[in-house]
């Protein structure tokens, strides 16, 4: 049982999701109103990545597809996220596309894992994305900036709002928080110009779901899958074909918000999970928890032990000695409404 889910709780949390609502509500009515200034920068293309909701929905594999289709026809792109879980403050150059210039804690784990896995994209991180946005500008001089879990920060104009919802849970009960898990009631998709549902391939029942959507708005609704690249040994870097943990005894550990869907991966590529050590999202791993780990794996007689590509980089810095360690890079597939995603990315202007 979740949180979301215990009854004793939603006694106390449903009247405060109440009161949340309403200020989200005012807040964007105040936006929509023009009370609240947007910021726009002259010049400049930005296209927002976000959600409705907490917990992972694929932001970051969407993120680094959408920056390697904007480079590959040509286009100057720059990420700017918030930088979640640093522990630097203010604006951060991560990468300026050819070397990562800090270590994960000062950069965040999902920043740092978009520098390591594209070459020629510069990512920053500050958290008034108006001033980070600004500064990219500046130092940059891009075409486009990619506005990583931007659908909230409304303080900055972007030209196009693509808005993320994870299949497997979909909007809930439509719940805001605390007693939900979303951030914004689904009203909210009205500001999105394409609706992207992540993870379609683990769950078959959609219908319910995008009909729900298509009440609230008339954009593109796009599917995708996560699809595992190759598995990664987190201590030599060797790579290794997807086959070889078919049949294998697997011990996994994971800091993400969505630790189930990491299961399915791996028992879909045929690996038998005698134990998931799950920790909270974002978690920062000490020694001593590499340490129980490892135990554990030796008791069980796993024969491997496999972590997600996001948890993986916040080993880094402890320790690079774990016995058969690997870690599992994801990439996002979109199957169906290709083509509209090609065309969102063609219209982005490119500076003359």
């Amino acid at each position: 049982m979740t949180t979301f889910e215990n009854k004793s709780l939603l006694f106390f949390s449903i009247p405060l999701s109440w009161i949340y609502g309403f200020i989200i509500r005012m807040r964007n009515i105040f936006y929509d109103k023009g009370v609240f200034k947007v910021h726009k920068i002259e010049g400049l293309e930005i296209i927002s990545i976000g959600n409705i909701s907490v917990g992972g929905t694929g932001k970051t594999p969407i993120t680094k597809l959408f920056a390697r289709q904007l480079a590959e026809v040509g286009k100057k792109v720059v990420i700017l996220s918030r930088g979640y879980g640093r522990k630097s403050k203010g604006t951060v150059v991560v990468s300026d596309g050819e070397t990562i210039l800090v270590p994960v804690d000062q950069a965040g784990d999902e920043p740092f894992l978009l520098a390591r896995g594209l070459k020629n994209v510069p990512v920053v991180v500050e958290a008034n994305r108006y001033k980070g946005a600004l500064f990219i500008q500046k130092k940059f001089n891009p075409d486009i900036i990619l506005l990583d879990d931007g659908y909230q920060h409304r303080r900055l104009h972007r030209n196009y709002n693509i808005c993320l919802i994870d299949a497997n849970v979909g909007v809930g009960k439509g719940r805001l928080l605390p007693a939900g898990f979303l951030r914004e009631p689904i009203q909210s998709l009205n500001r999105a110009d394409m609706v992207c549902l992540t993870r379609t391939d683990q769950q078959s029942g959609l219908t319910s779901l995008i009909s729900k959507i298509q009440k609230v708005t008339s954009c593109p609704i796009l599917k995708s899958s996560h699809s595992p690249r190759e598995l990664i040994n987190g201590n030599s870097g060797n790579k290794k074909n997807l086959s070889f943990i078919k049949g294998k005894t697997v011990l996994l550990f994971s800091g993400i918000a969505r630790p189930e869907s990491f299961e399915f991966l791996i028992l879909k590529l045929g690996g038998k999970i005698i134990h998931h050590e799950k920790f909270s999202d974002h978690y920062q791993f000490m020694l001593f928890d590499l340490k129980n780990i490892v135990s554990k794996s030796e008791k069980l007689f796993a024969d491997m032990i496999i972590t997600t590509e996001k948890d993986f980089v916040r080993t880094l810095a402890i320790t690079n000695d774990i016995p058969n360690f690997y870690y599992l890079p994801i990439d996002i597939k979109i199957t169906e409404g290709s083509s509209i995603l090609k065309n969102i990315l063609s219209d982005a202007k490119v500076k003359q």
